[in-house]
């Protein structure tokens, strides 16, 4: 008797839009490389973040104030913009400052390139027959879907403190990544002690409390943490709405639905 059972075998698409985990939403999206990279100019590991690789940025970000703060850069540019420029070769280390410029190069270049191959991905993503699009999760580490975010939102916690909104929106890894370097940069410049005596009025003791060299890190992380999360809120509403339009296709077919 011949055996009449067939073997199939079920493909899953090669390309993956949407990975929703209890940690994160990590996707791919058509972005314009020079953003990324005006980021890791700002702070190397910083565009890695905005796109998705926050192992890579975590590293060049951590790396960047570790040669930084060894070289004194910071604190070499802050004498340059009062023009104390004499203090300026005085505190550098250029020993270290050689190594700083590989990661800053690196990270500009890196950051670009990979958003150009995203962008690639994602548009052979987009005419696959069968698309992978994960609508949310659930397991012992949390919960996390796709939603409607309110931008407006992202701009006003992220303005209150660095990385909150990220928590809130689930992207646990780059909001505890900027937390904690913007808790620690707070602790060295004596932020809230500041903060504390220009809302008393008493402004002749903010000065001797400032180091230029922690507080010039302050303005890309922060500035950073209100883009990054209002322009990820705006990206998840555009992939919910894509989603949704993607199942009530596969399940309805031809027939019109409209998304508002």
């Amino acid at each position: 008797m011949s055996n009449s059972i067939q073997s199939v075998k079920i493909f899953k698409p090669r390309r993956a839009k949407i990975k929703v985990g209890p940690l994160d939403v990590n996707y791919i999206n058509r972005k314009t490389p020079w953003v990324p990279a005006w980021w890791s100019a700002a702070l190397p590991g910083l565009g890695h973040i905005h796109l998705g690789h926050y192992l890579k940025g975590l590293l060049l970000m951590s790396g960047e104030i570790l040669l930084n703060t060894l070289s004194k850069l910071n604190l070499a540019i802050y004498y340059s913009m009062i023009g104390n420029f004499d203090e300026v070769h005085q505190v550098i280390n250029y020993n270290w400052l050689f190594l700083y410029c590989a990661i800053f190069v690196f990270a500009i270049w890196d950051s670009y390139r990979i958003t150009v191959d995203q962008n690639k991905s994602s548009m052979v993503e987009s005419f696959q027959e069968e698309r992978q699009i994960t609508h949310g999760t659930i397991n012992t580490w949390g919960m996390n879907s796709l939603n409607h975010r309110n931008p407006r939102m992202a701009f006003v916690w992220n303005f209150i403190f660095t990385g909150l909104f990220h928590i809130c929106n689930n992207k646990l890894i780059s909001g505890i990544t900027l937390m904690g370097w913007m808790v620690a940069i707070s602790y060295y410049t004596k932020l809230p002690k500041m903060i504390m005596y220009t809302v008393l009025g008493e402004f002749d003791l903010i000065s001797p409390l400032i180091n230029p060299q922690w507080l010039l890190f302050f303005p890309s992380i922060y500035l950073f943490s209100i883009y990054d999360g209002y322009a990820h809120a705006v990206y998840y509403n555009e992939l919910f709405v894509e989603e949704q339009a993607y199942h009530f296709d596969k399940i309805y077919g031809e027939s019109e639905l409209k998304l508002d």
